[in-house]
């Protein structure tokens, strides 16, 4: 690298130089040269000047037709390079110095050029007091850099702490240096979080250079979480935890009235310690305080308590005692005799019930039930004149009619005791009492009973059949015709009463 170009002149002969050069430690550096000239070339010589006295160390020298050739501790090292120019390899401190070259020309002499060459050697740096660096909590942290060897010297210096630069003038209570005039670094006042990588960086020509070290903070051991107070039961399993943090990392134990508990401790992480004691098969016996302590050779040691009850309650949990067993069997029976007991109320019950229902009606059932007296009747005349004949039974039949009720049958029912009604689809019963929604008193087919009014539908006196009578077969027996319903659009179907001329007639004596 040129930082100046010198010129020397003579009639006829012209030489060019830098008048500096700079390289840096161990690596390779070229002096360039030039020159120019009518006349021929005699020789050519590289030389050193000592700063002291001035004397010339020959290098390397050059004869057309003999060649060049290396001397001293240049030998190796030393050689020329395109016209004039001189190479050095590896270089040294010793290489810097003022070089002069020589070169002879016939007819006109010897004509000389200078150039100064400077050696750069990168900073070392250092760091202290020691790596690592090892403090108390609440102390100030002294952190020296030293550099050396640097040429030139460094332009900047600054520390950084994992990688973030400290400002030290804007934080000055908590740092002191740590610039290139003073590089030593003051932490005042240090704490957990002021540990870290600490480095000393630095700034020069050639390159930047740093170093490191590790500030280690030690702080007393403090337990951070004790199991809470509790309660426990015979023969029980309890374990009681005891968790510290501390640098170093402490030791964790366990006492009860002064005596040590056997307890196990682990690491949680870095410096968290756990330290734990277990009472397998607890007795009465174990009720007390329990002393956890955290110790770690920094500062005083740290203590807290928890409290253990032992109660004398055993708590069975893991299978059942024959006793036990046996209250839990009994119990069930119990329930279930409770349940079944109570069926068995519900069910007479509802029929003790429906016995007093059907017993409210017994008067009239037994009515339908009692036997016709033989009696010898004449015959009815089946002439028009007869009283019960034509017009005149068709008004007697509506008005006997008014004041009832009817209901048309709409399922089949069959009976399940003596005093019920057996119902057929669209049978019309007389309704002698009961209303909808339960059990109602009719009379069917010359027999008067009990059916259930969910079976049929009521009927207004609109809607019963005005054809609806009765008549005797040729078989002695008596037919009620229905012929249709009102609203109904299905043929009639005769159906037959079940009972004899004597039941008809008694029965249509009975007043409702």
């Amino acid at each position: 690298m040129f930082l100046s170009l010198g010129v020397l002149c003579q009639d006829a002969i012209r030489l060019d130089l830098p008048e500096s050069m700079n390289t840096v430690l161990n690596d390779p550096v070229t002096l360039p040269a030039a020159y120019s000239s009518k006349h021929n070339l005699l020789s050519l010589v590289w030389s050193k000047i000592s700063d002291n006295s001035q004397k010339r160390t020959m290098i390397f020298s050059y004869y057309p037709g003999v060649g060049g050739r290396s001397y001293g501790e240049y030998e190796g090292r030393a050689e020329l390079v395109g016209e004039a120019s001189l190479k050095l390899d590896r270089t040294t401190n010793e290489d810097e110095g003022e070089y002069v070259l020589e070169i002879t020309f016939d007819e006109v002499g010897r004509e000389e050029g200078f150039v100064r060459l400077n050696v750069m050697v990168p900073p070392v740096v250092q760091v202290g007091p020691s790596d690592p660096y090892v403090t108390t909590m609440g102390r100030t942290a002294t952190l020296t850099c030293a550099v050396r060897d640097a040429k030139p010297n460094v332009t900047a210096l600054h520390w950084e702490r994992d990688g973030v630069k400290i400002d030290s003038e804007r934080s000055r209570t908590k740092y002191g240096g740590g610039n290139v005039d003073v590089p030593t670094l003051h932490v005042r006042a240090v704490s957990r979080a002021d540990a870290g990588l600490y480095t000393c960086v630095v700034s020069h020509v050639v390159s930047p250079a740093a170093a490191s070290l590790k500030l280690i903070v030690l702080y007393r051991a403090s337990i951070i979480r004790i199991s809470d107070s509790q309660e426990g039961q015979l023969k029980e399993r309890v374990t009681l935890e005891c968790i510290a943090d501390g640098d170093p990392a402490p030791n964790v134990t366990w006492s009860k009235d002064g005596v040590r508990l056997a307890s196990r401790t682990h690491a949680l992480s870095g410096d968290v310690r756990s330290g734990t004691v277990t009472l397998n098969s607890l007795t009465m016996n174990d009720t007390g305080t329990y002393l956890c302590t955290a110790s770690n050779g920094v500062g005083e040691s740290h203590t807290k308590t928890t409290h253990l009850s032992v109660t004398g309650r055993i708590e069975r949990r893991r299978g059942l005692n024959s006793a036990s067993f046996a209250i839990i069997v009994g119990a069930v029976a119990g329930g279930l005799w409770l349940v079944f007991t109570l069926g068995l109320v519900v069910y007479f019950g509802r029929k003790r019930r429906e016995k007093e229902k059907k017993k409210k009606y017994a008067f009239y059932y037994n009515m339908g039930k009692h036997e016709a007296p033989t009696l010898e009747l004449p015959e009815k005349s089946l002439k028009p004149s007869a009283a019960y004949a034509g017009i005149e039974t068709m008004r007697r039949t509506a008005r006997q009619r008014a004041g009832k009720r009817y209901a048309r049958a709409l399922y089949p029912f069959m009976p399940t005791e003596e005093n019920e009604l057996a119902l057929e689809v669209d049978d019309v019963i007389e309704v002698l009492e009961g209303e909808d929604g339960g059990w109602c008193l009719g009379f069917l087919r010359g027999r008067i009973g009990l059916f259930p009014s969910n079976y049929v539908k009521f009927l207004s006196a609109s809607e019963v059949p005005d054809d609806l009578y009765q008549y005797a077969g040729d078989d002695g027996k008596l037919y009620s015709q229905q012929l249709q319903v009102k609203g109904d659009d299905r043929p009639a179907t005769p159906r037959k009463t079940g009972g004899d001329k004597a039941q008809l007639r008694e029965i249509e004596c009975i007043e409702i």
